[in-house]
């Protein structure tokens, strides 16, 4: 993804869609996403990156 590199809001919004249609296709198959699992999976990036930047 480096369309990406120095744009990491964009990046953000761009993988917390992917999140959202990936939990959409969780539903679609019959079974129930874990909202902690798929934060960790595509968003869980960012609080390491902010806590990074703080120091």
């Amino acid at each position: 993804m480096t369309e990406f590199y120095g744009h990491s809001i964009a990046l953000a919004f761009y993988l917390a869609a992917s999140m959202q249609e990936a939990i959409d296709d969780v539903y679609g198959l019959g079974l129930r996403p874990d909202p902690s699992a798929m934060h960790a999976r595509f968003l869980g990036w960012l609080s390491l990156a902010r806590r990074s930047r703080r120091h």
